[in-house]
């Protein structure tokens, strides 16, 4: 198993809740990248989203070595652009094996092969779960070291995963909730879920790099 960069003293303890959550929102340059990330994804939907996706990793990675402030309202953009087409292509092919499994299945149930359709059914489950669980860490270890390398062994990255699986699971519990929480802004017009969905992306950075990364291997409520 690839062993992780030595852990950084600045980063909490422990990993909590609450820290994660006010996270994105506790400094003026926070709530502005959520204002702008949001604003990205109106008014230029799937390219916003990758922009997000690229400014989470710079996020990550400014949060991990301490360099403030961490949220620098996208720029530079197209080294931003540019990180997110790499993690847009890296999740796409996480998650490609669980589509093609699906199709597969698909193909089976139109063609009325009752065995193949549930074996090809459970083989998607299984392997979009294996990747959704993968990802995270995958990225964020892309993210604090700077390693394209580690996008390209999905097998070292669930390794890895599991071996921190005790704070690991934790960050997975508080974002699901934080994507929970999100669906509440679909209540204001639909257009809220473009905000809190962008603070929800950033809590999911915070707690993956502090149960990752963080000089005690523990979580706390």
């Amino acid at each position: 198993m690839t062993r992780l960069r030595a852990r950084a003293h600045h980063l909490p303890r422990e990993l909590r809740i609450l820290d994660a959550f006010r996270f994105p929102i506790a400094t003026r340059e926070g709530c502005k990248d959520v204002l702008i990330g949001g604003c990205l994804i109106l008014c230029l939907l799937l390219i916003g989203w990758i922009l997000n996706l690229g400014n989470r990793l710079n996020v990550v990675s400014r949060f991990s070595a301490d360099e403030r402030p961490y949220f620098r309202g996208f720029s530079p953009w197209r080294y931003t652009f540019k990180r997110g087409c790499i993690s847009f292509a890296t999740i796409s092919s996480y998650l490609a094996p669980a589509a093609l499994f699906g199709l597969l299945a698909f193909w089976c149930r139109q063609s009325d092969i009752q065995l193949g359709h549930y074996l090809f059914a459970a083989l998607s489950a299984l392997a979009f779960a294996l990747g959704v669980f993968t990802l995270p860490g995958c990225m964020t270890v892309y993210a604090v070291e700077g390693d394209p390398q580690v996008l390209r062994q999905p097998v070292v990255a669930f390794s890895r995963a599991w071996a921190h699986r005790k704070t690991y699971l934790f960050a997975w519990w508080i974002a699901s909730l934080s994507i929970l929480l999100s669906l509440l802004g679909l209540l204001a017009f639909g257009v809220g879920f473009a905000f809190t969905s962008v603070w929800a992306w950033d809590v999911v950075g915070y707690a993956f790099t502090v149960a990752m990364y963080s000089e005690k291997e523990g979580a706390a409520p």
